[in-house]
């Protein structure tokens, strides 16, 4: 079992991705480092400087650690978790979140205000989060994703982000509905099997999606062991196009435009190699996709 303490004495692993959002992690560092000194912890600092270095650092230093802090956005996070499966690890992760989207923290609810993020990153609840494999060597936290708005998270480039924030990936996914493309799948989940032509298509453990699709808090259970699947079809008119978005908007999904259902593990297959991401990070281009929970895969601090 994590080491669960959430008081003084802790021995911490606060991993810095120095520019992601608008470089806020970089801004923010003594703040962070002052509250943990005053709580008491005995913290070793590192700051990444390369993708896939924070999976290294988990695997190398993190196995004396009570916790590991995050203060990065939800790729940085991804990493962190990645790490720690490679590694047999299971550490309580407290999660700082700076950056662009933070689709993960919105979805947990954690705090907007960076004291008060702080502040429950090291003495916040440790709780049990499910996570998912993609195609069995790739760990996701909250999404994996192909179609209409998936190419946001990753073609929308870094100094956008920084300048506009989140109005970098709205602008980005609108531009992106102009090259809209429809794809042919079949999809085995659990005990069914869906065919047909789809625009968009996810598999979440979150209740938001890139920032653009929201689902309802209700629908959603953290550590069931379950994703919520959602599969947009390709709409056949404008007439559908406005009936789908009204549906999305509304959050009533009718089996006419689109499917939501859940599942525990998912088989993918393509008539032709389709772009897709994992936590708004780029996962290559595919023609079958395999997906399994991982249940109470993660432990989180909230």
């Amino acid at each position: 079992m994590p080491n669960q303490n959430t008081t003084n004495h802790q021995k911490i692993l606060l991993i810095i991705n120095p520019i992601s959002g608008r470089k806020k992690a970089k801004k923010i560092l003594y703040p962070i480092v002052d509250l943990l000194c005053r709580n008491d912890c005995e913290t070793t600092i590192y700051t990444t400087t390369r993708r896939g270095q924070a999976v290294e650092l988990v695997k190398e230093h993190a196995g004396e650690a009570d916790k590991i802090i995050c203060c990065g956005g939800d790729g940085t996070l991804n990493e962190i978790f990645t790490g720690q499966n490679a590694a047999g690890l299971q550490i309580p992760v407290g999660y700082i979140p700076t950056g662009t989207t933070n689709d993960f923290a919105h979805a947990l609810k954690l705090p907007a205000k960076t004291s008060r993020a702080i502040e429950v990153a090291i003495k916040g609840k440790a709780q049990p989060h499910d996570l998912g494999k993609f195609n069995n060597n790739q760990i996701f936290s909250y999404v994996a994703s192909f179609g209409a708005f998936t190419e946001t998270a990753y073609t929308t480039p870094q100094w956008s982000k920084n300048i506009f924030g989140h109005r970098a990936y709205v602008l980005n996914g609108i531009l992106n509905i102009l090259g809209i493309r429809s794809h042919s799948m079949k999809v085995i989940a659990d005990d069914r099997e869906i065919s047909g032509d789809f625009v968009f298509g996810s598999v979440t453990n979150s209740t938001v999606i890139a920032g653009l699709i929201k689902l309802l808090p209700s629908d959603i259970s953290f550590n069931d062991g379950l994703f919520e699947v959602m599969l947009i079809k390709t709409p056949k008119s404008q007439k559908e196009l406005q009936a789908t978005a009204q549906a999305l908007l509304l959050q009533k999904y009718d089996e006419k435009y689109l499917h939501f259902f859940k599942a525990k593990e998912l088989e993918f297959q393509f008539a032709e190699e389709v772009a897709w991401t994992t936590d708004g990070e780029f996962a290559g281009e595919l023609r079958e996709v395999s997906i399994a929970c991982l249940k109470g895969g993660a432990v989180v601090v909230v």
